[in-house]
């Protein structure tokens, strides 16, 4: 080797230590050219040019080192690195496999095929690669560190955890590990650890952008949302086009009733713009012009999402969005069931034979021991309609258990909360709780059926359910269809209406059809003897008043346009609507205005206290639902308060709740099956005011007779339906559909 050469080796071997990757490759440039082409020029140049991110040139420079020095594992090796930023992710495992049959003790080998395979969605065998960086390199944190994240992917949170916690404690300065911590403990369902996770990863380097976009997820749901702000402004601020960065943004801003949606959806649509392709970001924008009726967005965006729900790529979505859209039963078991599948892929599930197989062939206990696991025990609708059965319940052959996922913090009691705590036989308070230890919880209280009320909505800890808490899981009430996951949930309590029997395919839970009605009526609720006038609640005296006191992202072009021709019809009638938000207003006025009808007759009502709310319905005339996300909880509240809900049928459980609770008040003449049928019976009731009264009046006079508002019946039934799948299970049977006797 000439000493000129040597000196210029020297001199780009320094360069490129220090980043100076242009300076690098000019001084090599010509010991890299026929006919005096260089190995350790080529490999020089190769690098640098790879730090330069020139990865063709890179690329062609160490082919041709290869081509002189066939046997140079490490010249594989940085082939392999520039073949994987390149996109060949494929290539670059067969390069680095390669590399290890020259030379198996290469560390950056093994952890950059696990780079690889972890580009190639293979998290599982990317471990072992990993796995065998850190031996070969044990004084880096890297190898271990993605290793963890190889096992976060997984879903494998309590290994991911252990590796963390090693990983934080031997290089308390490296920022990634500890973010990956506090990812772990938001995962298993810790935000306060979690978030002390990220506040570590923060001090470590401050420039960590997903340390302080994470932390922002935390603080909303701490309901801490100036701090949440500002943290996820840093985070844009650091990486201004960096897409979860500016998607965290935009969900912070828009977190909430009391979000701001202005400042939040600029950044949902710079995300857009920079990465079209982004899920959730197409998510939030189509859960945006859902709330706010805007149905024109909807028409840009339904048919991508049409298109990732058929192909099976829906992971990113949250299940409870895609029920208020057109989407038909197959399509939501088979989404809702991916989603899940990769969600919860992972977790150990416990073999209910296995882990209970005690329980099987004897007798049924004195008590069989029901655990409720809600986030909603305070003034919530699910407990406007549960707590009379709470309280029903009979103790002498049950012992109930109230599981709360909420977080309360140091908030007292509100009148709700106490009276259901009053009910159960134990109230557990496990909001704080990481899944983990929710898991040990939940085992040690020896349920026998574990009931959960939420589904897939807010502060749900699906993830313990799919690890198995008890030998029998149900859903009931919280989630208007299929779970999507089988193994972990058993049964979906229903009735004979929301799920006939050829429907039973599409839920990947066994039915429980209950005889009446699936869903319980609290009879305590109470109705304002105040009704507020016409006047008071800005309604026409005159008018007939039609209603929907849905939120208004169920409210779709079609309901809407079918509501527009009741209007054009009634000469001096009005629609009266929840005031959701600003938004929706002025597009639904605007879609009034459109369809030919004075925007002044569509009046919105403000939200009240559930007395006052139940006692305006006097003032309506007819209540109607809408399609293909029914009223729920909002027709019990006009059943009971006496006023007549038209409903249209359609195939999934969302869209035939309001049948079921007709049914259940024997008002089958109120349930219609197309769109001219609805159209045509609300006219005909709108037109007959002698038959709207004697509705009314049926109402008022069974209310207290029909299933639908009998809570001891029904505790009776779903009392009997525990019996039977526990019958089931301890007789050593698989779950089955079940249909509870009258």
């Amino acid at each position: 080797m000439s000493a000129s050469f040597q000196s210029v080796l020297s001199q780009a071997a320094g360069a490129l230590g220090q980043g100076r990757f242009q300076e690098a490759a000019r001084l090599v440039q010509p010991w890299a050219q026929p006919p005096q082409e260089r190995p350790q020029a080529l490999q020089i140049l190769g690098l640098a040019q790879a730090g330069l991110k020139q990865f063709d040139s890179a690329e062609a420079a160490l082919r041709r080192l290869l081509e002189l020095t066939p046997n140079d594992a490490a010249a594989r090796v940085n082939l392999g690195h520039v073949q994987l930023e390149r996109g060949h992710a494929q290539a670059a495992v067969q390069t680095l496999d390669q590399a290890l049959t020259l030379d198996p003790q290469l560390a950056a080998a093994h952890f950059n095929r696990g780079l690889a395979l972890m580009k190639l969605n293979q998290p599982e065998a990317a471990i072992a690669g990993f796995a065998r960086a850190a031996q070969l390199a044990p004084d880096r944190p890297d190898p271990l560190y993605n290793q963890a994240m190889a096992l976060h992917q997984l879903g494998r949170h309590s290994e991911t955890q252990a590796l963390a916690e090693q990983v934080t404690a031997r290089w308390s300065g490296f920022a990634q590990g500890w973010n990956l911590l506090g990812m772990t403990w938001q995962k298993q369902g810790s935000p306060k650890k979690a978030l002390d996770a990220y506040q570590r990863a923060q001090r470590a380097n401050p420039r960590l952008a997903d340390a302080w976009l994470n932390a922002a997820q935390v603080l909303v749901r701490l309901k801490d949302r100036a701090q949440a702000r500002a943290a996820a402004e840093r985070a844009v601020l650091l990486a201004p086009d960096y897409v979860p960065a500016l998607r965290t943004l935009g969900a912070v801003l828009w977190s909430d009733d009391a979000g701001d949606e202005e400042a939040a959806f600029p950044w949902f649509d710079k995300a857009h713009r920079l990465d079209p392709e982004d899920a959730l970001v197409r998510f939030y924008l189509l859960g945006r012009d859902v709330k706010h009726c805007n149905w024109a967005g909807l028409d840009v965006y339904m048919p991508t999402l049409h298109d990732l729900v058929r192909q099976d790529q829906s992971v990113e979505m949250e299940p409870f969005r895609l029920l208020s859209l057109p989407f038909t039963p197959a399509e939501l078991r088979d989404a809702t069931a991916g989603i899940c599948a990769t969600r919860f892929a992972g977790l150990p599930r416990l073999d209910p034979q296995v882990g209970w197989g005690g329980a099987i062939g004897r007798p049924r206990p004195q008590k069989l021991r029901i655990g409720y696991f809600s986030a909603d025990f305070h003034n919530h609708a699910t407990m406007y309609l549960m707590a009379g059965l709470f309280e029903a319940h009979d103790k002498s052959r049950f012992e109930t258990i109230g599981i709360c996922l909420g977080h309360y913090g140091e908030r007292p009691d509100d009148a709700m909360r106490a009276r259901v705590r009053k009910a159960f036989d134990r109230f557990e308070t496990a909001g704080d709780e990481n899944d983990d230890q929710l898991l040990a919880l939940a085992r040690e209280l020896d349920l026998h059926i574990a009931v959960d009320l939420k589904g897939h909505t807010k502060d749900s800890r699906m993830a313990v359910f799919a690890q198995r808490v008890a030998p029998v899981q149900m859903h009931y009430i919280g989630y208007p269809g299929t779970l999507g996951m089988p193994g972990a949930i058993d049964y979906q309590v229903a009735d004979r209406v929301l799920v006939p029997v050829q429907a039973r395919p599409f839920y990947t839970e066994k039915i429980i059809e209950l005889p009446d009605s699936y869903q319980v009526n609290d009879r305590q609720r109470v109705i304002d003897l105040v009704v507020p006038s016409r006047m008071e609640l800005g309604l026409p005296d005159d008018a007939f008043v039609f209603c929907c006191f849905n939120n208004n992202y169920k409210i779709t072009r079609d309901v809407f346009g079918l509501w527009t021709q009741l209007l054009k019809g009634k000469e001096g009638s009005v629609l009266w609507l929840l005031a959701d938000n600003d938004a929706a207003a002025r597009n639904l006025k605007q879609a009034a205005r459109d369809a030919g009808v004075e925007p002044g007759r569509i009046i919105f009502a403000q939200r009240a206290e559930l007395p006052q709310h139940l006692a305006r319905h006097a003032q309506a005339d007819l209540f109607l639902d809408t399609l293909p996300y029914n009223a729920h909880t909002t027709t019990s509240d006009a059943l009971w308060a006496g006023l007549p809900v038209l409903t249209r049928m359609g195939e999934t459980f969302a869209s035939r709740v309001g049948a079921s609770l007709l049914t259940a008040c024997n008002l089958p003449e109120l349930i219609t099956r197309t769109p001219q049928e609805y159209l045509e019976r609300a006219k005909e009731l709108a037109y007959d005011p002698q038959q709207l009264k004697a509705i009314r009046q049926k109402l008022k006079d069974t209310r207290l007779q029909v299933p639908l508002f009998d809570t001891a019946r029904f505790t009776r039934h779903i009392e009997r339906a525990y019996d039977l799948a526990w019958e089931r299970f301890a007789q050593g049977l698989p779950p089955d559909h079940i249909t509870v006797p009258q």
